[in-house]
């Protein structure tokens, strides 16, 4: 027993060792734009100061959405949809599936879940003893139950889902604005450097290293953040594009989709003056049916009219109550 909890430990230590690789990039980065770039090689005080704060601010927007989206917790469910005490001992002394599924149906009655798995049981957490909310998974990393989870990021150390997205999106916006910051300023001393009329050996490591560091991961984080702005506009997650949603009626691969419009909305809110802040904003849509894509879909349906009881802004964001207990306490909830 004490064994498996130091092995935990260190296993949890051993995670930040990407985030630890990130910070130090980043910081090397500062070094070098701001000590060996302007400082050295740049003559003119005109053109110093102006790109000093065109760094700085890119710089400090990188910052703040990268702290935000490591240090935000992932969303959990709510109390609602763990089993309780006598819930869970009927369902581990039941022995057959179908019985134990019935269990979980029953239970489920009285809770907005509506997807299923591929054979059409109820999806339920083993780990967390929890039926699992639409678009919930569980994260063996975080060892917890995550809402609308799109992926667990190794240089961030966190789960990204329900209550990061947006911060994650301005991550990588501002991440690859950082970088190309760097190009577009440092490109014609790096083309100098190249041809061999600046000759400071330690001046020129530094920029050439900076600038081929920064083109490699900007063309990362163009893929990136565009394979994320399409799964934005359709409102999918990763976990869903690589793994269809099941509902009782069969898969639906656009079973979330409400529009672009409604879509961005969800993540961004509606006050656009905060749309490039990583502050939570999220919308709540009210009266927002389902799309026509997906009106065949009963179970959806349904949902538009039960989301009512638990005051759920829109009826295809899981908002349980706990979350709802926790947007209360931030001052921005209703922009």
């Amino acid at each position: 027993m004490l064994l498996t909890a130091c092995l935990r430990r260190c296993a949890r230590l051993l995670c930040w060792i990407p985030v630890t690789i990130v910070i130090m990039v980043v910081m090397w980065s500062y070094y070098a734009y701001v000590v060996h770039f302007c400082w050295i090689l740049l003559s003119s005080s005109t053109q110093r100061v102006v790109f000093l704060c065109l760094f700085h601010i890119s710089f400090g927007m990188f910052s703040w959405s990268f702290w935000k989206t490591l240090s935000t917790p992932p969303s959990s469910p709510s109390v609602e949809f763990q089993l309780s005490s006598s819930d869970s001992l009927l369902y581990e002394q039941e022995r057959g599936g179908m019985e134990k599924s019935q269990i979980l149906l029953d239970i489920s009655q009285k809770l907005s879940v509506h997807t299923r798995t591929a054979a059409g049981a109820i999806r339920f957490c083993h780990h967390c003893q929890l039926i699992k909310p639409d678009r919930c998974h569980h994260c063996s990393v975080c060892q917890m139950c995550v809402l609308k989870m799109d992926h667990h990021c190794p240089w961030l150390n966190n789960c990204i889902g329900f209550s990061n997205y947006k911060f994650f999106m301005l991550f990588l916006l501002y991440s690859l604005l950082y970088c190309l910051l760097i190009i577009a300023t440092v490109t014609p001393t790096f083309i100098q450097l190249w041809l061999g009329k600046l000759f400071d050996s330690c001046v020129k490591l530094h920029v050439l290293f900076l600038t081929l560091v920064s083109a490699m991961f900007a063309v990362t984080l163009c893929f990136l953040l565009f394979f994320h702005i399409w799964l934005l506009a359709s409102n999918k997650t990763t976990l869903e594009w690589l793994s269809v949603p099941f509902f009782v009626d069969g898969p639906a691969s656009e079973a979330f989709d409400v529009g672009v419009r409604a879509n961005f909305l969800q993540v961004f809110g509606k006050n656009k003056s905060l749309w490039p802040f990583p502050i939570f904003t999220r919308s709540v849509l009210r009266n927002t049916g389902p799309s026509q894509k997906i009106s065949i879909f009963q179970p959806l349906n349904n949902y538009v009219q039960l989301c009512t009881q638990y005051l759920v802004g829109n009826p295809f964001t899981e908002m349980t109550a706990s979350m709802r207990r926790g947007m209360e306490a931030i001052s921005l909830w209703h922009c």
